[in-house]
């Protein structure tokens, strides 16, 4: 029992190391939210365990009582929302793939909660029986946990980048564009986006500094994106214009951050770079930007707070996608572990 608390807080204390000096080392990295959110999972049951050596009985039952039912609750919760929030979202903005995707990953996890819930009150007897059964059990429940707490590291994480103190000394600020009203009008999104560019430039305190517009023209747009947000800087009249460059060839985040960087490092030798975009849209924004060597941050504007779960899941989606490997890493282990069980 001692061997094993003392391993519980080895590996809980290794975790807190490794995730502040990656975390120091390079905040954009990929590493940061799985150590975060395991962190805290270990800390949490290494507080627990302290708790119950130290004869403090009551805070340690009263804590793992919290968890374990607070967290089903905040999950069930959490899946209600998904639907309420699906169902907003086409209210507002009217049926289309990727809203009705969200209200069915609403109902698939309000499925699996029930499902589980279904089992561990005792259908697991019934499955128990049933190799096949018992098996598909396991996958869907390790599934569901996997996805869950590489979500919720995703976002805490995404959370603190946000407050991560950003440097006021750039060379070029990176406004990343976005569909535009009508095909030449900046969207509120958009004009979000702008302004806090604009707001990060006026408090810089190199003259020199100049702003990227970045966005090309898409199938549906009468002008390129970087065009429409130096048509509303324009109208701002708040910066010289000169210093405001149009990069009018990018048609994803990735080329946004690409083009950028070449005009930049054909103006500034080792020029740093300051990328904004929505506050869900950062993280992801800057392990593109360390995946091309660019020196800087990330700056995040608000989003209309509808908006901001389906954005989260969105965002969550694309990483799971571009690091494909690791969950492909994750489920080798499992059917490697299922396989040994049933030898």
């Amino acid at each position: 029992m001692i061997q094993g608390t003392a391993v519980l807080y080895v590996i809980t204390v290794i975790l807190v190391i490794a995730f502040v000096y990656s975390l120091w080392r390079d905040n954009r990295s990929l590493w940061n939210p799985p150590l975060l959110i395991l962190s805290i999972i270990f800390g949490y049951f290494s507080l627990a365990n302290l708790m119950y050596a130290s004869g403090i009985e009551i805070a340690y039952y009263a804590l793992f009582g919290l968890g374990f039912f607070a967290v089903p609750l905040i999950v069930f919760l959490s899946s209600v929302f998904l639907l309420y929030n699906g169902v907003v979202l086409l209210r507002r903005e009217g049926i289309s793939k990727v809203n009705i995707l969200f209200l069915i990953l609403g109902l698939f996890n309000l499925g699996i909660i029930i499902f589980l819930g279904f089992v561990l009150s005792g259908g697991v007897r019934f499955l128990s029986h049933n190799r096949f059964m018992y098996g598909s059990y396991l996958f869907i429940a390790y599934s569901f946990v996997l996805f869950t707490i590489a979500f919720i590291g995703f976002l805490l994480y995404s959370i603190v980048y946000s407050f991560i103190p950003k440097n006021k000394k750039y060379d070029f600020i990176i406004i990343h564009g976005a569909g535009l009203l009508d095909g030449e009008r900046v969207t509120p999104l958009l004009k979000k986006r702008i302004d806090k560019a604009i707001e990060a430039f006026l408090a810089s305190s190199d003259k020199e500094i100049k702003i990227i517009a970045s966005g090309g023209k898409g199938s549906d747009e009468k002008i390129s994106e970087a065009q429409a947000i130096w048509n509303y800087i324009r109208e701002e009249k708040r910066i010289d214009l000169k210093q405001v460059i149009l990069e009018e060839k990018s048609t994803t985040t990735y080329e946004n951050l690409l083009y950028s960087k070449e005009i930049g490092e054909r103006l500034v030798k080792n020029p740093h770079f300051l990328f904004v975009t929505n506050n869900y849209h950062v993280f992801r924004t800057s392990t593109f930007a360390k995946r091309l060597g660019m020196k800087g941050d990330g700056l995040g504007c608000s989003t209309a707070r509808y908006y901001i779960p389906s954005a989260f899941v969105r965002e969550f989606v694309a990483i799971c996608v571009r690091y494909k490997w690791l969950f492909i890493a994750a489920y080798a282990i499992f059917f490697a572990m299922l396989a040994a069980s049933y030898l």
